[in-house]
């Protein structure tokens, strides 16, 4: 086994297709479709490429210590990295122990992932892409900083020194602003967490670590 829409209220209501000017040509398979009166959450529940993401927050809200969806729904403003499907895949493939976000199973389990989840959230202001700048330190809800980057493209680098790219930017809802990404980003207290968390087969490789790896990094010995 191995390792985040309201009724029309006319017809006359707009649906708005929005796409990054810097977006690639493979963008276009997915548009985010939203009406004037959508949230964060209601947005990602209409966009089939957000579908693992909506899954991952009623996974974490399993918890009786998260309530992310009804917190992305309140007033904001929120600015939200959202990952794909295709990035949590990536994700689950690299985590030891995890087939699904079904394997998020207990609460210690839900709230590690809650804690990744927002570590994807900048709250209080809803930050266009023309407003990022090269080397800039967000602060997520979760607490933990994530690193900007202009040199190809939008990106955010994480505590273990990933690269999420924006595929799809300037997703305009009514509480916020969503920036579409390639890759789940993770924050240090998660691979702390993971540390704790992932099982990891004893082998006879004398002399080698065998502690828990993410992306090939060890993460006790690091």
């Amino acid at each position: 086994m191995k390792i985040l829409g309201k009724i029309l209220k006319s017809t006359a209501l707009v649906m708005l297709l929005i796409f990054a000017a810097s977006c690639s040509d493979d963008d276009n398979e997915n548009p985010v479709i939203i009406e004037d009166d959508d949230n964060i959450v209601e947005a990602a529940q209409k966009t089939s490429s957000l579908s693992s993401l909506v899954a991952a927050l009623s996974k974490a809200d399993e918890s009786t210590n998260n309530d992310l969806i009804t917190a992305l729904s309140s007033e904001g403003p929120f600015t939200v990295l959202a990952p794909t499907n295709e990035a949590f895949t990536d994700l689950l493939a690299r985590l030891d122990g995890f087939d699904s976000l079904e394997d998020f199973n207990n609460e210690q389990l839900q709230d590690l992932l809650a804690t990744i989840l927002t570590y994807h959230v900048v709250p209080g202001t809803a930050v266009s892409s023309s407003e990022l700048t090269a080397g800039q330190s967000i602060t997520t809800l979760q607490g933990e900083n994530l690193t900007v980057s202009l040199t190809d493209g939008v990106t955010f680098t994480d505590a273990a020194g990933e690269i999420a790219t924006v595929t799809t930017a300037d997703v305009e809802t009514e509480n916020g602003v969503v920036h579409i990404i390639d890759k789940v980003l993770i924050p240090q207290a998660a691979l702390d967490a993971l540390s704790n968390v992932l099982l990891v087969s004893i082998t006879d490789l004398s002399g080698f670590c065998t502690q828990p790896k993410y992306f090939g990094r060890c993460i006790s010995c690091s």
